[in-house]
């Protein structure tokens, strides 16, 4: 694919709306706590099942040349976008 790194956020994005009607970004946690008081559902436990339990080690040459390529891919752009659009999308749900 030769597509540009804009066409594939603006692709990224509309993937999201036509196929996802919740999208949980960043916050995990919050999000999880919102849904249980939106609904009244109890949380049920989860294993953590293949965890790594080692701890892992990045030199900053290799961060760098990570983030460069996040930027290249447009990776960092989509992220941005997703939580521009995204953050507090169900925060009309409080008022109920």
């Amino acid at each position: 694919h030769n597509a540009t790194k804009e066409q594939k956020v603006l692709r990224g994005i509309e993937l999201l709306q036509r196929h996802f009607d919740i999208v949980s970004f960043n916050n995990h946690t919050q999000f999880k706590n919102d849904v249980l008081a939106y609904t009244g559902w109890k949380e049920l436990g989860m294993p953590h099942m293949n965890v790594h339990k080692k701890p892992i080690e990045f030199t900053k040459g290799e961060v760098e040349k990570l983030y460069k390529l996040l930027v290249r891919n447009g990776d960092v752009d989509f992220a941005d976008v997703v939580k521009q659009r995204y953050t507090g999308h169900l925060s009309y749900l409080s008022n109920v």
